[in-house]
């Protein structure tokens, strides 16, 4: 009878609220009926919408529970009709999402609000922040929650392919700046997007709600099944977990997160995480009307100027203390905590959120904000939540009601946690059990598979496996091209780019043939690395288990792994045969171990596709050969003298050296023979050259025949996505931080920068090792906001500065040998300055005995000065600072470019948020040589520490402090008494400790302060 009671209560305050609202036609919902300085609430906004009828979703599943038919066929179509309202006005953009698949480029996205009464788009592409991946998310979320609580809301093959193309769409938010849930991107409003956490959340939740699902219901169509790339949910994850508990480099912490982080998203699976992200929210932004979206935010505060939507950066401290407190925040904290099951805090919120209510007409409302009275404006700030605070005049926020009547139905028992989350998606954000993982092993032909028999590794041939077939990733890349095509919508598949370790770990079945899918590790490309035994190694074990900790799914990972005669040729083919054996043997980790090509299958997470006019071209058996020379054509046709200096190369660096002379002499079309060019004498060089693995000339060879490694551009996409910016070139420099660069436009930038063919392969095999190595080992990058590769090549050849002599020296090393070097030098760097600042400092400038006179320490600030991490003490100390002076400059001279006014950043910016840290790191980056750089982050923690403990001493003139060390350094100098002929002043401070040169700094910053 309670039960009764209350929802006839919910259904008459619901309809009243919310369906009463409806258009009639399009089904969608505005998002509030006010209209007021801070814009048109009248418009459906895409989120505001989902949200909004979730309460209508939740009801009609209350009434299916309690037996009533009437009313839950009323709720659920009117369900059905908002989101296929939603699905309509999308589907007249489609066009947007086939451009943007591409781009990525914020003005060719989806709208994130329609007209309420007619579907259509209501601003321009350029008049508002479209670009909403958390929108277009929450969507598709409920689009798969709401069909496997089954309602059925795709209808047609169409809309299948065009949700399909949306799960692309949102597939790269790890590395997408949008305008986020806010809409306006940077804190300051000034439109620069940025990536946002709760948007790679829920983007995380609706893929993998999506994955395998059929949006035709459980017994619907084959045709209707959706897929979602695995390694875009791998990627979102470990980008969720670099950023929180921030939302974005501008804010350091938003209360939008609690949607990810909970109900609906529950996109975390790390506890520890969840909870220090939840107590920095509710310690930092919590108040008693609700929970501020972000610190200084100034939408509607008293004090804002209503005139514009941007902010003066000047202007940003004013709303300090002052921000408006949104009751929508603890509706998300009642539901999750419902779904806990912590009654007491559930009660707790659900006492907050109804003491806030505004009545009227006896129904309890919830306002969009809680604003600060302008007359209370002092007394806030001087004892923040002393002062009471007023509703706005948006009564009610849509959403918010419907999140509150939601949290209230699975509070008294009108519905359970299943009906509101079906796919279980609280229990899968992690995997429960230790993955298991499949080692199959393929021969090209039956004589390399003896090969490996005699070398201890069962293997099976092509035709062994039969009727399985086996297709590489770049078929499986073409494959998915078609899926989702479309021709009536204009729409094509997934765009061509690369699959990583997790798609090519599933099996597939194409229709109605069952496929395995080699590792991704194995790609069709011109490339030398393919001939180091020990790199593929190296990057089997790696990958293997990159997969075991990212594999979710409950059935086994199969790896697929071919070996052709090309490898069982390599030098070092020995070094390979080991690793596969001892994995078969389980003797390397205990899941993962041999299994056969049809067992593997059985066991695997096998996916369906149905794709028109497609025929995958399987890898076939391959006949044996003996290859004993790499040339394409006969060598005796080659002019004689050409001949002669060709049979004289006997060693890697004689062939280089003519290699380098030859190509001072003649052009690519020139010709060396009958019917032979320089070009195809180059490449029978560069094929002799992998074989014998003589690196250094396979390196000049491979940039001189213009060849790239084809994925690099993803391979930076990544880093950049990490908002670690690269920096290309040893005198002329380019910096690229954006994360969706096009290879051409990257292959154009690197032959502009460098010098050399040798040059310019190394600098591709960097990006290729960090892009791998940052996938592979994420923590190595933890607290790096960029990398100058030239100075990274300088330290891994052990040099003051990248010189010819660097390019040579690693240049002739094994690919193994240099990404070992490569990754070394992180991990030294990551151990040595994973410290704070002044512990990394002290711990050398301290040493006595043994290793204090041995220290190079010019050699020490080298390798100091590659890496730049700027810990949260050490920023708060520079912040800080910044009150003792007008300017910090970060040059030598107090003209330079590189100037931080010190009270335009005090007044926009905080000292934990990641814009300040990556403006200090962007200041710092273009002091050369690398000893000099890290000396002058020396400098610069000498000046912090001064005035740390001098709070109340003032310099007038900007702090130079390029000028700072040489001044010091003179003062040095003077003080020594004696200095060797011809070194400079600065030269004999920079190889002196630490210590003394702390001591140096701030004997002069006391010598002018006031």
């Amino acid at each position: 009878m309670k039960n009764t009671e209350l929802l006839n209560t919910l259904y008459k305050d619901i309809k009243q609220i919310i369906l009463n609202r409806q258009n009639p036609v399009t089904g969608l919902l505005p998002a509030s009926t006010a209209i007021t300085t801070h814009g048109d609430y009248t418009d459906a906004w895409v989120r505001d919408n989902v949200y909004s009828i979730l309460s209508v979703w939740g009801l009609s599943m209350a009434y299916k529970r309690h037996g009533e038919t009437e009313r839950k066929d009323q709720l659920e179509q009117a369900t059905i009709k908002l989101m296929r309202g939603l699905l309509q006005s999308m589907m007249r953009q489609a066009d947007k999402v086939e451009t943007f698949k591409h781009t990525l480029d914020s003005m060719d996205c989806l709208h994130a609000k329609y007209d309420t009464h007619t579907g259509l788009p209501v601003v321009g592409d350029a008049e508002w922040g479209h670009l909403q991946i958390d929108a277009t998310s929450i969507f598709l979320l409920m689009i798969a929650q709401m069909t496997a609580s089954g309602l059925r809301i795709i209808n047609t093959l169409d809309e299948v392919d065009f949700v399909q193309n949306l799960i692309y769409y949102i597939a790269f938010a790890y590395r997408i700046p949008d305008y986020g849930i806010w809409e306006r991107g940077n804190k300051i409003n000034n439109g620069k997007t940025e990536i946002n956490a709760s948007s790679v959340g829920m983007a995380k939740a609706a893929l993998q709600a999506l994955d395998g699902f059929n949006l035709f219901g459980p017994n619907g169509s084959p045709r209707a099944v959706v897929h979602t790339i695995p390694d875009a949910v791998s990627r979102a994850r470990n980008t969720l977990a670099r950023l929180l508990p921030r939302e974005s480099l501008s804010k350091e912490v938003d209360s939008a997160i609690l949607s990810i982080i909970g109900y609906p998203a529950f996109a975390v699976g790390d506890e520890a995480l969840v909870q220090k992200t939840r107590n920095k929210i509710l310690t930092e932004l919590g108040g008693e009307y609700g929970c501020k979206r972000f610190l200084w935010d100034g939408h509607q505060a008293a004090n804002e100027d209503h005139s514009r939507i941007h902010y003066e950066h000047s202007e940003l401290a004013n709303f300090e203390s002052i921000e408006c407190e949104w009751p929508l925040f603890y509706t998300y904290l009642y539901i999750q905590s419902l779904f806990e099951d912590d009654k007491q805090q559930a009660q707790a919120y659900r006492d907050k959120l109804e003491s806030v209510m505004v009545h009227i007409d006896g129904k309890g409302l919830l306002p969009e904000l809680y604003i600060v009275p302008e007359d209370k404006i002092e007394a806030e700030r001087k004892k923040p939540g002393s002062q009471q605070r007023i509703p706005n005049e948006n009564l009610p926020l849509v959403w918010a009601q419907s999140l509150y009547y939601t949290g209230l139905m699975l509070d008294t028992g009108l519905i359970e946690k299943d009906d509101l989350d079906p796919l279980q998606l609280r229990n899968r954000s992690t995997a429960k059990n230790k993955t298991q993982i499949a080692l199959v092993v393929l021969a090209e032909n039956d004589k390399v598979k003896k090969e490996l028999a005699a070398n201890g590794v069962v293997a099976e041939s092509i035709d062994d496996i039969h009727p399985l077939k086996v297709m590489s990733a770049a078929s499986l890349v073409d494959t998915y091209q078609i899926v989702g095509k479309n021709s009536s919508l204009n729409l094509t598949g997934r765009p061509k780019r690369r699959f990583q370790g997790l798609a090519t770990a599933q099996t597939y079945n194409i229709n109605k043939q069952e496929y395995l899918c080699l590792s991704s590790l194995q790609h069709e490309a011109k490339d030398y690395q393919l001939f180091d035994a020990q790199l593929a190694s190296a990057n089997l074990t790696s990958e293997l288990n990159h997969i075991a900790r990212h594999w979710i799914n409950e059935e086994a990972a199969v790896f697929t792994y071919m070996v052709d005669q090309a490898m069982c040729d390599a030098k070092d083919a020995n070094v390979l045969f080991s690793t596969l054996k001892d994995l078969q043997l389980r003797s390397t980790a205990s899941n993962v171990g041999y299994a056969s090509a049809a067992l593997a299958f059985r066991a695997s997470r096998v996916n369906h596709l149905w794709v028109n006019n497609r025929q995958v071209t399987p890898i076939a058996s391959s006949e044996p050969c003996e290859q004993t020379q790499h040339y394409s054509f006969d060598l005796s046709l080659l002019n004689k003298d050409i001949a002669t200096a060709l049979n004289k190369l006997d060693t890697d660096q004689a062939s280089a050296q003519q290699l380098d002379a030859w190509l001072s002499e003649f052009t690519m079309e020139q010709q060396m023979g009958t019917g032979i060019t320089f070009q195809q004498l180059v490449e029978g060089i560069y094929s002799e050259a992998e074989y014998q693995q003589n690196w250094l000339t396979a390196r000049q060879c491979f940039s001189v025949l213009n060849y790239a490694h084809r994925d690099i551009s993803e391979d930076l996409s990544l880093l950049c996505a990490r908002h670690i910016a690269i920096t290309i070139g040893a005198n002329q420099h380019i910096t690229f931080d954006h994360a969706n660069i096009d290879l051409d436009e990257l292959i154009t930038a690197i032959d502009k920068v460098t010098q050399s063919p040798l040059e310019r392969s190394l600098v591709q095999e960097l990006l290729v090792i960090l892009g791998y190595t940052i996938r592979t080992n994420t923590s190595l990058f933890n607290g790096l906001r960029s990398i100058d590769l030239h100075n990274l090549l300088a330290v891994c050849a052990n040099h003051a500065e990248c010189s010819d002599m660097t390019y040579q020296v690693l240049g002739s090393l094994a690919p193994f040998e240099l990404m070992s070097k490569v990754q070394a030098t992180l991990e030294i760097q990551y151990q040595e300055y994973n410290l704070d600042v002044a512990a990394s400092i002290a711990q050398h400038s301290t040493q006595k005995g043994l290793h204090a006179l041995d220290t190079d320490w010019l050699e020490w600030r080298s390798a100091r000065g590659l890496i730049t991490r700027f810990d949260d003490e050490f920023l708060s100390d520079i912040y800080q600072s910044l009150d003792n002076t007008n300017k910090l400059i970060f040059a030598e001279h107090v003209d330079a470019e590189e100037v931080l006014d010190c009270e335009l950043i005090r007044s926009s910016m905080t000292s934990r948020e990641e814009s300040f840290a990556s403006l200090l790191d962007k200041l710092i980056q273009h002091f050369h040589p690398i000893y000099f750089k890290a000396a002058i982050i020396e400098t610069l923690y000498a000046y912090s520490q001064y005035c740390k403990a001098n709070p109340s001493v003032r310099f007038e003139q900007p702090i130079v402090l390029g000028e700072l060390l040489e001044k010091a350094a003179v003062n040095f100098v003077q003080s020594k008494g004696k200095v060797k002929s011809g070194d400079r002043n600065l030269d004999c401070l920079l190889q002196e400790s630490t210590e003394v040169l702390q001591s140096q700094v701030q004997e002069y910053l006391a010598s002018i302060a006031k």
